[in-house]
């Protein structure tokens, strides 16, 4: 009998000892998920903001208006426009397109 109840102290000691700790355990996790929980509603509300940010600046108008007073475009002329078939050989092409580099460049001295 008194091995029984010896033994059954020592259960219900451990017993209280590890839900001491699986108490504890749980609290963290719960803040530990509160914390979480806060930091996906800042980031969905960050989210939301550049968004309606994302659409102000791409609306057609604004996006018009900035073309037009910083770029110096135009319509295509359509002569340019031409077909694969009419295009100049890739040699040729390369020859107009590369830059003249002069054949001795003057060598960089470092400082």
């Amino acid at each position: 009998m008194r091995q029984t109840t010896m033994f059954t102290l020592l259960v219900a000691a451990i017993m209280s000892v590890a839900l001491f700790f699986l108490k504890y355990e749980v609290t963290n996790l719960e803040e530990e998920l509160e914390t979480l929980n806060r930091a996906i509603d800042a980031n969905h509300e960050t989210m939301h903001v550049l968004r309606a940010e994302w659409s102000h600046l791409n609306e057609i108008g604004r996006v018009r208006s900035l073309s037009l007073r910083h770029l110096e475009l135009g319509p295509t002329n359509p002569l340019r426009i031409v077909t694969i078939d009419e295009l100049p050989p890739a040699v040729e092409a390369e020859a107009h397109i590369a830059p003249q580099v002069p054949q001795s460049m003057p060598k960089r001295t470092a400082r």
